[in-house]
């Protein structure tokens, strides 16, 4: 299973510990799971973006510049 532009497994772990440290129940193991896309999903409606479970340059993006709700 891939996440979009940014499933290389050190990119995954970034993301993944950005999303832990904004406070998102996540697993830091470098896999793009059924957990991740969860979360993914979640954050993508929480902040607008299209929902499609892929860890693309916009959802990538709004892990670091939006405001954390």
């Amino acid at each position: 299973m891939v996440s979009g532009l940014y499933s290389h497994r050190s990119n995954l772990l970034r993301w993944q510990r950005r999303m832990r440290g904004r406070g998102w129940s996540i697993t830091t193991d470098r896999l793009y799971g059924p957990r991740t896309e969860r979360v993914a999903r979640q954050f993508q409606r929480e902040k607008g973006l299209t929902v499609d479970g892929l860890i693309v340059k916009t959802t990538w993006e709004a892990a670091w510049v939006s405001s954390i709700t």
